[in-house]
């Protein structure tokens, strides 16, 4: 069998990977929340390190780290505009 013989397969291995399911970004979610929010800060320490962030966060519909749509929840996840729980501030 010749390479000319072989049905090819021209769509992506991932579905996650295609434009039509790219996550739409917006701001954060109305219901995410962590415990940063209830510690006081002056706001000038701009030396947030997303690549070492263990914040924890958590959604105010279901007070668990997964959001009604039963989708995890963090900084980015949160502000995805396609999920079904998401309700801009």
């Amino acid at each position: 069998m010749s390479s000319a013989d072989i049905p090819r397969n021209d769509s992506p291995l991932d579905p996650a990977d295609s434009p039509e399911s790219a996550a739409v970004l917006g701001s954060a979610c109305r219901h995410l929340r962590s415990k940063g929010m209830y510690v006081y800060t002056d706001g000038q320490n701009s030396n947030d390190h997303e690549d070492y962030d263990n914040t924890i966060f958590w959604c105010l519909k279901t007070m668990k780290s997964f959001g009604p749509d039963d989708d995890r929840v963090d900084r980015d996840e949160c502000r995805d505009m396609n999920r079904s729980c998401y309700e801009p501030i």
